[in-house]
């Protein structure tokens, strides 16, 4: 069985300074892409776009993520352990791509069905995945083979 590790943001972290970023303020559950943790009522949180393609493609693009705006320690991945957020009621959007960044397969999929899903996924000709949250579309973090 294939095993996997999440990563946080593949392509850097997001700029705070990007003339789109929002200062919120978290009602609870707001997921931040750094720590890969949902965010607790009262936090400070920047709601700013990122691209978390590392080569361009017709699929790259700046969307919206959240960020703890005083930091928070980076998520440390293991191998196919997924992040807190990875919870109910979200559903995900997990998206297959090759090198060229060119989507191959995807699929909406529960929280409880994510993990198998990924391996079964990671396949020949899959270089990584992205997971989005179905419901908005937002980026939640890539996956990739372990090892």
């Amino acid at each position: 069985m294939t095993a996997f590790i999440v990563h946080a943001m593949p392509a850097g972290d997001a700029d705070p300074c990007a003339p789109a970023t929002h200062a919120v303020v978290a009602e609870g559950r707001e997921p931040c892409r750094r720590c890969l943790r949902n965010a607790l009522p009262g936090e400070n949180l920047l709601l700013l776009p990122y691209d978390p393609f590392t080569v361009r493609s017709p699929y790259t693009g700046d969307g919206p993520v959240y960020v703890h705006a005083d930091g928070c320690e980076p998520h440390r991945p293991e191998p196919s352990v997924l992040p807190e957020q990875v919870d109910r009621p979200r559903q995900f959007s997990v998206r297959a791509y090759d090198d060229e960044a060119m989507m191959r397969d995807a699929a909406i999929v529960q929280p409880e069905e994510l993990a198998d899903r990924a391996r079964t996924m990671l396949s020949d000709g899959v270089a990584y995945l992205h997971a989005h949250f179905a419901s908005t579309g937002c980026f939640a973090f890539r996956i990739d083979r372990a090892g």
